[in-house]
């Protein structure tokens, strides 16, 4: 059986599963900093668990984003096949450390979460 949101761990980040047939669709929202860079990589962690074909990580309502969140992805990245790990922003903050360390080369930064499923 998928996980779906309630099945998700409970942290002090606000996060939503949504799936849409064999994707995964998690939302997160608040700050992911070294405090709460465990959490995200539980709740990440968790949504694998469901060994989805696709995970879309929306991180819109993100407002801040450290290191330790892009070592969640990265990780998440290499446990997933190519191209399978896709993130959404729309702001400089999430999507600015992507690009300034290159991640967004693996992992790919979709204005929308409709366009990230669509890739």
């Amino acid at each position: 059986m998928s996980p779906t949101s309630r099945d998700l761990p409970e942290t002090e980040l606000a996060a939503t599963l949504d799936w849409r047939g064999e994707c995964a669709v998690l939302s997160v929202a608040g700050e992911i900093d070294l405090l709460s860079a465990p959490e995200f990589e539980e709740v990440v962690g968790s949504v694998l668990a469901g060994a989805p074909e696709v995970l879309v990580v929306d991180l819109r309502e993100v407002t801040f984003f450290c290191s330790a969140g892009l070592q969640v992805l990265a990780a998440a990245h290499r446990k997933l096949a190519e191209r399978a790990l896709r993130v959404v922003s729309d702001s400089p903050v999430t999507s600015g450390p992507l690009t300034t360390t290159g991640l967004d080369t693996w992992i790919g930064v979709h204005p929308t979460v409709d366009e990230a499923l669509r890739k």
